[in-house]
């Protein structure tokens, strides 16, 4: 009860600023006429780039799952990761499709510690790129919102970061570990402590691997790069222009990123089109073209998804076991994420 009250309250957030940005600061018929002259030679070749981007990021959840132990082929691993995206969009949470990469991880594997360590390390390194990326594109091009004696975007994702840098070296560095293990200890905050106690036992298998943790790194700072990429094929089919080109991409679409894992609406719906409304507006673009373009990233989110569907229903598609499995593989990964977040 309690877990479908807070979605109910997603959803009207969501809807919320919905209804307020097409009522008060986008017009649909402005936004439907630049959807509709929308050039498509740029949207097939947003697509198809993003299908790489995806690709991609699905190599570096392979790479991460050897240390584990977990042996799969590349092409089962790109099955797993297409399910996930497919049922981000069906899962009223963040997580939901990394609850199916674990479940489905599981079922292959047998290992569901192991399987959701790996889908949480992809999730940390991924965000390590993003804000890596974020931060020293803003700081290289003095972003500020607004531009004029506005606030500087640069300080914003470094302190960030360093929330970031601080929560990992709790997970990964004994010494920094053991530091926090006597303060949870001394407030006697026993739950909390065998939290992280049992993150920590779940990366050992990582630590010391700085090899795999840079190529990684690198992977995740293409993936952001792509996504930029993928953005502005998106923006030119509409013709939207920026005052700074491809640098502010480069910013903004890590940093709409970050906003849409706000735990505060569905899947990101809301702060999304509010974040390129804000982000883009700032940089010379009309409110209907900043919002066309938040449409089309979500469609092409959605069309690439389309595939783990097909995979979904070549599996068998819906069953009891995976509906109970998943809801306690959930669990697992909520816990997970909130272990990291009580860390910083």
């Amino acid at each position: 009860m309690k877990k479908s009250g807070l979605i109910l309250l997603k959803i009207v957030f969501s809807v919320g600023i919905l209804i307020y940005i097409f009522k008060k600061v986008v017009s649909l018929g402005d936004l439907w006429s630049t959807l509709r002259e929308a050039q498509i030679s740029y949207l097939i070749a947003a697509v198809a780039l993003y299908f790489v981007v995806q690709t991609v990021s699905a190599y570096r959840w392979y790479l991460l799952l050897k240390p584990l132990g977990i042996e799969i082929s590349f092409p089962r691993t790109l099955a797993l990761y297409y399910l996930g995206m497919y049922f981000n969009f069906f899962l009223p949470s963040a997580i939901g499709g990394d609850v199916v990469k674990v479940y489905y991880l599981n079922k292959e594997t047998g290992r569901l510690s192991a399987s959701t360590t790996s889908v949480f390390l992809d999730r940390d390194v991924g965000m390590g790129g993003l804000l890596l990326t974020a931060t020293v594109v803003a700081t290289y091009a003095g972003i500020r919102i607004p531009p004029e004696n506005g606030l500087l975007l640069a300080p914003v994702f470094a302190l960030v970061g360093l929330a970031f840098i601080a929560a990992n070296l709790a997970l990964f560095y004994r010494p920094s570990y053991n530091v926090l293990h006597r303060l949870l200890s001394l407030f006697r905050m026993k739950k909390a402590d065998e939290k992280v106690e049992r993150l920590f036992d779940s990366v050992n298998s990582y630590r010391g691997k700085w090899r795999l943790g840079l190529v990684t790194l690198l992977i995740s700072l293409s993936v952001q790069v792509g996504c930029a990429f993928v953005n502005m094929l998106a923006a030119g089919s509409i013709g939207l222009q920026t005052r700074h080109g491809w640098l502010d991409y480069l910013v903004f679409i890590p940093a709409i990123g970050l906003i849409g894992m706000i735990p505060l609406s569905v899947n990101g719906a809301g702060w999304r089109e509010a974040s390129y409304i804000l982000f883009f507006q700032s940089v010379g673009a009309e409110a209907h073209q900043a919002a066309a373009l938040s449409v089309l990233w979500l469609g092409i989110m959605i069309m690439t998804s389309l595939p783990g569907g097909i995979i979904y229903i070549a599996r068998g598609g819906h069953s009891k076991q995976m509906v109970a499995a998943t809801r306690a593989a959930s669990a697992t990964v909520q816990s997970r994420e909130e272990e990291r977040i009580s860390t910083v």
